[in-house]
């Protein structure tokens, strides 16, 4: 009988760990506050020829010194978070995170654009100038901007201020400074 109470003690003991561990993993995995996962990236395997890219895993990333030009402001990175979106995430002293995502939208032009802005809040104006189409927006607690190049490819831009912070203009500004940046090099991959 002693050998059965402790089985029985051993499997309450397991189930009780289990139990306390899924709150802790699950307020881990939700610890990261980017808000990005409206967009599906194509992952790089292939390294780009221009120096502006760092390879980090299987993706090419912008690096660090073409986000701190474009913003005036010293970003840090790139690091990559794969879970859901595979992003190039920059961090400034502040805590704001800064992520591109490099996407093939597999779509026309016109249906992009009929799309884009629902996908990432309205409203969404466009922006001039920008790729063959562009939107920007602040709805969804970061600035965006989204750019459409072609059916193979787009690149999005997003800030996401410290902690849940609301959104400032001078961020938005910072997000299409980044995007008009980023056109101007070559498609990575």
């Amino acid at each position: 009988m002693s050998r059965h109470a402790a089985w029985v003690g051993s499997g309450v003991l397991l189930l009780g760990l289990s139990v306390a561990l899924v709150p802790a993993t699950a307020a881990s995995a939700s610890s990261h506050k980017s808000k990005t996962s409206h967009h599906k990236a194509k992952r790089r395997s292939s390294s780009s020829s221009s120096s502006d890219f760092v390879k980090l895993g299987p993706l090419e990333c912008p690096k660090s010194s073409i986000i701190t030009t474009a913003t005036g402001t010293t970003f840090k990175g790139p690091n990559s978070q794969n879970g859901g979106t595979a992003a190039c995430i920059y961090l400034d002293q502040a805590g704001n995170e800064l992520n591109v995502i490099y996407d093939s939208p597999g779509e026309s032009k016109s249906k992009w654009a009929a799309t884009d802005p629902s996908n990432i809040g309205q409203p969404a104006p466009p922006v001039s100038g920008l790729g063959e189409a562009a939107f920007e927006t602040t709805t969804l607690g970061h600035a965006e901007v989204d750019i459409y190049e072609s059916s193979s490819k787009e690149v999005a831009v997003t800030l996401d201020p410290y902690n849940g912070a609301n959104v400032a203009p001078s961020e938005l500004t910072e997000v299409i400074a980044v995007g008009r940046s980023l056109v101007r090099l070559p498609y990575p991959g």
